[in-house]
């Protein structure tokens, strides 16, 4: 999880605004590979919208904020989300780095993004789940 914590509604501007901010990074340990290093590649899917291939996280069914979305970060670029599948050339697929055996770190950071006129408040979660590809 990645808790954004609470972000005031006046934080907001306008539509297209973001507000709060908070980082966290996907962990793994690779092994059992060959020794050499392979390009690691990563697509995340909207698990609310699994359909979605656009750059805002679609809030659960549970939320209660209204005109605002997630955005998920890798560095300065916001991700975009694709279908849960692992072969090379996925919609939204992006290079997280190559590793051999050992541990990968994916940074990621979250943010709110208003879509609407006004922001209601209440709370705002999203899920994403990760799919990686190996080249």
């Amino acid at each position: 999880p990645i808790d954004l914590g609470s972000v005031a509604a006046t934080a907001f501007t306008g539509v297209g605004s973001v507000a709060g901010g908070a980082s966290r990074e996907i962990e793994l340990q690779c092994a059992g590979g060959t020794g050499g290093r392979l390009d690691v590649w990563v697509t995340l899917t909207d698990q609310t919208q699994p359909a979605n291939r656009g750059e805002r996280l679609t809030l659960t069914q549970d939320s209660t904020a209204r005109g605002l979305a997630l955005q998920l970060l890798h560095g300065n670029a916001v991700v975009s989300y694709g279908p849960d599948a692992s072969g090379i050339g996925n919609p939204n697929q992006w290079s997280a780095g190559s590793t051999g055996n050992g541990t990968v770190r994916i940074p990621l950071t979250a943010r709110y993004l208003q879509t609407e006129p006004t922001v209601h408040p209440g709370t705002a979660n999203g899920l994403a789940t990760f799919t990686l590809s190996y080249r």
